[in-house]
């Protein structure tokens, strides 16, 4: 019997069992079952001939093979989680939308983007599918050039199929985390940077090229506050590395410069975006909490400024070496103080002062509250804030209306069934199992390739990493989401360099086969 037929009967069969169970339960979960067997057919099928049908467009057609299996799998979390999920950070962006009055504490460019989305559809749902949409096709754009660079068919089948069940992107892309677009937009990136080094340079002569990096670095740039470091770096990168390039790169730069400009002067002021980030005064209320619980002694000015902050007694009560929520975000923090003239320089000197007499604490404190980045698993006391199925509380009428209740509950009984578990939670929640990966498959692709050049490609994710683990307040997946994508295309591009490393390096005598 030939493998296709092989295939159709095993996959029929399956959908056989399945149906037993669902088809009494939920017809809509059926049929969406029904859609994406029969997408995993088609996928298996094409890996196997590579044969496309002529009436459709080359990218088209990659889509369907690539992007097919992870919009139908997808689908499945966003018909469970209709019409998203949605955190308390969530809502405040959903409540700008409504009232068209945006801040800055979370970027205004994601709240903008919101609404501009809601005008095709009011409802978080049209976001949802848009960053559904988006991922899939920055993974049919990855695949396609592992494809075009030679890559084996059951490498792409199996990225495929692990990009797709992967768990945290059915939760993510359905639901209103700024860290999704802003994953993907390093997803994007990262993948230019490869094809950056892949090419030797060439990539950079292309003008469509040019437009589509100044796009991605203004994206990372804006969607994040913390872009910033990982657009820059990236781009003194690529002038440190392909100096040959270095007008390309210039001309990238500049259309990157151009667009961040033209967002954040006069839109924002056509818009009224208000508000002041607040981002290094969390940080340093954290860290400034861990040295008062280690016992610090204040002198009276730093006592005073501290007060003005919040009552002494909150400050040793309320640390956390975990998460900074309990210090900032409760009712006696006074960020009317921090925003007024001299405050914040005030707020600084003080942790200036007790940074340069309590540096042991401080260093105790970084290693446990950013665990997350290095720890494969957590420590007692911590904890592992990955997903959030579910509509928080709010006053605008938001709750989930599941158009399948029961896929809702068979989805959330596996997410916590997996999440207290050890090994599960090691491999599909914890970032630093992905940033192992990545450091791995980049410094063999340095030694394979012998060339220091893949630093570049290496530059966005690597910024992410670092800058978390210095700002992290909380012990949240999202903020790390960029390396579960990142670390998938590097292990692949590794494997693509280590079979050329054994072509080129294999004897004659053994790549002769026997009589």
């Amino acid at each position: 019997m030939s493998k296709w037929r092989i295939t159709l009967y095993l996959h029929l069969y399956h959908t056989r069992l399945f149906s037993i169970y669902f088809l009494e339960n939920n017809l809509l979960v059926y049929i969406a079952y029904l859609v994406y067997i029969f997408s995993l057919y088609i996928s298996h099928m094409t890996l196997l001939q590579l044969r496309k049908p002529n009436f459709l467009p080359y990218y088209a057609w990659q889509f369907i093979l690539y992007g097919g299996p992870c919009v139908v799998v997808w689908l499945l979390y966003f018909l469970a989680f209709f019409p998203g999920m949605m955190s308390r950070d969530s809502l405040d962006q959903w409540q700008e939308v409504i009232t068209f009055s945006f801040n800055d504490w979370h970027p205004a460019i994601v709240s903008f983007s919101y609404w501009l989305l809601t005008r095709i559809w009011f409802s978080p749902a049209i976001i949802c599918l848009a960053q559904l949409l988006a991922l899939a096709s920055a993974v049919t754009y990855a695949l396609t050039k592992l494809q075009q660079r030679g890559a084996p068919k059951w490498l792409l089948l199996f990225l495929t199929l692990c990009i797709s069940f992967f768990p945290l992107n059915g939760f993510y892309v359905n639901t209103l985390f700024k860290d999704v677009p802003f994953g993907i937009a390093v997803f994007v990136l990262s993948i230019y940077a490869v094809e950056i080094f892949e090419s030797k340079g060439a990539w950079l002569q292309s003008n469509r090229n040019i437009f589509c990096l100044a796009l991605a670095l203004t994206c990372v740039w804006l969607i994040r506050h913390n872009g910033l470091l990982t657009s820059l770096l990236t781009i003194a990168c690529l002038f440190g590395f392909y100096f040959r390039y270095r007008n390309r790169v210039l001309l990238a730069a500049l259309c990157c410069f151009g667009l961040v400009f033209v967002v954040k002067v006069p839109l924002y002021r056509a818009i009224h975006v208000q508000g002041k980030v607040y981002a290094l005064e969390i940080l340093l209320t954290h860290q400034i909490g861990a040295m008062l619980h280690d016992g610090a002694q204040l002198s009276a000015s730093e006592k005073q400024v501290l007060e003005k902050v919040q009552p002494l007694s909150v400050w040793q009560k309320e640390y956390n070496p975990f998460t900074s929520d309990n210090l900032v975000f409760n009712e006696h923090f006074n960020y009317a103080y921090l925003a007024q003239p001299g405050a914040r320089e005030a707020y600084i000197q003080t942790w200036f002062s007790l940074a340069k007499r309590y540096p042991n604490s401080l260093i105790k404190h970084q290693l446990k509250v950013s665990e997350l980045v290095w720890r494969l698993d957590h420590q007692e006391g911590s904890y592992t804030y990955a997903a959030h199925p579910l509509i928080d509380t709010n006053n605008v009428g938001l709750t989930t209306k599941s158009l399948s209740p029961t896929l809702n509950q068979f989805i959330k009984q596996k997410y916590y069934s997996t999440l207290y578990k050890t090994l599960f939670r090691i491999i599909l929640y914890r970032p630093a199992f992905y940033i192992y990966l990545i450091i791995i498959s980049g410094l063999l692709t340095i030694l394979l390739t012998r060339s220091r050049k893949y630093v570049v490609a290496l530059a966005p994710i690597a910024s992410i990493i670092v800058g978390v683990a210095f700002t992290i307040p909380v012990q949240h997946v999202r903020y790390l989401y960029p390396c579960f994508l990142v670390a998938p295309l590097l292990a692949a591009n590794l494997l693509l360099h280590l079979s050329t490393y054994r072509r080129r390096t294999s004897s004659p005598l053994l790549a002769t086969p026997l009589p």
